[in-house]
């Protein structure tokens, strides 16, 4: 409708771990801002056709907000901020996650907002150790007005009850958000994790080449060390692409808890295994690669930042997906990025 390809997730995780090996910032920012593209997918028509009226529209989010939000007539007010914003400079429209009842009196509930680039303002405060050029920086909202129609409910859209499936023809938008707001999330450090087994490859071959002999002699040694963790970058891709092809095709009614559970238990496995094989080739990389002008420390700073991400954490995903393998009550609610 708006000339989109509308590919699955593993398209998606593909190019992006192009663009993360080359520049990891660039490979976030991507993933994400093609996320929200799913989520814009699902708001009312003429909201769709204001955003992506624009070709170059490009979308950022918040999930982490603080503030109040106040329900008026016609839609809601906030006055607060949000967090972690990548790609917040250059974005044109920004989503924003916000716990607010679906009903008057009822149980508040996560909701995703709309708003215009002139509707917030940005703080420059993004001055980490890595990632750095993904900009994620802090939003400010005074008394911003958010129209009902510039509103999503994310239970709807895990449910597979967006707009987007009737709108849409492709398989991907009756999928669960669960699915779609999940597996982009890896991929960057995927694309990271791939660029420091080449980066300590070639340098490997380098010292193995030396007329040093103690030095050629230590670098043999880091070679199981060196495989290890090439298996485990491939072994993280095989898991993630068979999940983005399955659950870009499994409707969000087909979805079980389970499948849910499942998603999250890989996609947090696949970036915890592929973030320890960066710090084992770091460890064993030598001296040399702790000064700055070092590509390997560079991918080795953006992969621990890349594996904090709240939505990435394996003590989070690993003991939620337990607890339901086991019948415990576990709340599982869409992750947000």
């Amino acid at each position: 409708m708006f000339g989109g390809a509308a590919l699955g997730l593993d398209s998606l995780l593909e190019v992006t771990g192009v663009i993360a090996a080359s520049c990891p910032s660039t490979g976030w920012v991507y993933s994400l801002w093609t996320s929200h593209m799913w989520l814009m997918a699902h708001y009312p028509l003429h909201v769709q056709e204001e955003v992506f009226g624009d070709p170059a529209t490009r979308v950022s989010s918040v999930v982490s907000t603080e503030g109040t939000i106040q329900r008026v007539d016609g839609g809601w007010v906030w006055n607060g901020k949000g967090f972690f914003c990548s790609g917040v400079d250059h974005s044109t429209w920004l989503t924003a996650a916000h716990d607010v009842p679906a009903e008057p009196g009822g149980a508040p509930e996560r909701h995703w907002m709309i708003i215009r680039r002139g509707d917030y303002e940005i703080v420059d405060d993004w001055n980490t150790v890595g990632l750095m050029g993904t900009g994620s920086n802090t939003i400010v909202v005074k008394n911003v007005f958010i129209p009902d129609d510039h509103v999503l409910n994310a239970r709807m859209l895990s449910e597979g009850k967006g707009l987007g499936a009737t709108l849409h023809d492709a398989p991907i938008f009756r999928t669960a958000m669960d699915f779609t707001f999940s597996l982009p999330l890896p991929a960057a450090e995927l694309g990271i994790a791939r660029a420091a087994v080449a980066e300590f490859q070639e340098r490997s071959r380098e010292r193995l080449a030396s007329e040093n002999a103690r030095l050629a002699a230590e670098q043999a040694a880091t070679l199981l060390r060196f495989a290890l963790a090439s298996a485990e970058v491939e072994a993280a891709h095989t898991l993630l692409l068979t999940d983005a092809k399955r659950f870009s095709n499994l409707t969000a009614q087909e979805a079980t808890v389970m499948d849910r559970a499942q998603c999250r238990r890989d996609f947090s496995f696949a970036t915890q295994m592929c973030r320890r094989a960066v710090n084992s080739l770091f460890e064993a990389s030598g001296g040399s690669n702790v000064y700055r002008r070092s590509n390997l420390q560079r991918l080795w700073r953006d992969s621990n930042v890349a594996g904090a991400h709240h939505g990435l954490m394996w003590d989070i995903h690993g003991l939620a997906y337990g607890r339901i393998a086991a019948g415990l009550p576990t709340a599982l609610e869409p992750v947000g990025i």
